[in-house]
């Protein structure tokens, strides 16, 4: 019977000495907020919520990073199309002019306008291999659970001193 109290005395003070999942989360959030803000005195949690995170396509990081090369290059894209509508639109002023300068204006429009064309070729081929790739692995991703989804809603002052509202998801 001593062996049982004893036994149940220690699992007790082993257990509770131990942190749950909600204390330690605050404890790690409070301090990244000691880290990242500017003014932690002002700092006072407002909100955390603790939720299982599972795996999904916005969350898988080769996913992910095929999809910030993809928006680099639409970026690429942008640039590289205004490049195009400039030189069309360069050549169009200078497309009845009858001077060799005008020629040579109206010739360098042109060439400017066709290497953007090859340009945006190349990347739309890029654009589609990326768009491939994620459909790809976007079949492949099965929802397990990976680790905890802490949202965490805070404020806190600013460097002018204004208070503001703050939103942080870890995981």
């Amino acid at each position: 019977m001593k062996q049982i109290i004893i036994m149940a005395l220690a699992a007790i003070f082993i257990l509770s000495g131990c942190k749950s999942k909600e204390e330690k989360a605050l404890e790690a959030i409070k301090n990244e907020m000691f880290k990242t803000l500017y003014d932690f005195e002002s700092y006072q949690p407002v909100e955390t919520k603790i939720d299982s995170a599972f795996l999904s396509i916005y969350t898988d990081s080769t996913i992910l990073s095929h999809g910030y090369v993809s928006s680099a290059i639409l970026d690429e894209v942008n640039t590289t199309l205004e490049e195009v509508k400039d030189g069309n639109r360069t050549a169009k002023i200078w497309s009845d002019s009858y001077s060799s300068y005008g020629r040579e204006q109206y010739n360098e429009a042109r060439e400017k306008a066709e290497k953007g064309l090859e340009k945006l070729d190349i990347y739309f081929e890029a654009i589609n291999a990326h768009y491939d790739t994620i459909r790809q692995l976007a079949q492949n991703i099965n929802p397990d659970f990976y680790g905890w989804k802490v949202t965490h809603k805070f404020r806190c002052k600013t460097k002018g001193g204004n208070s503001t509202l703050g939103t942080y998801i870890y995981i």
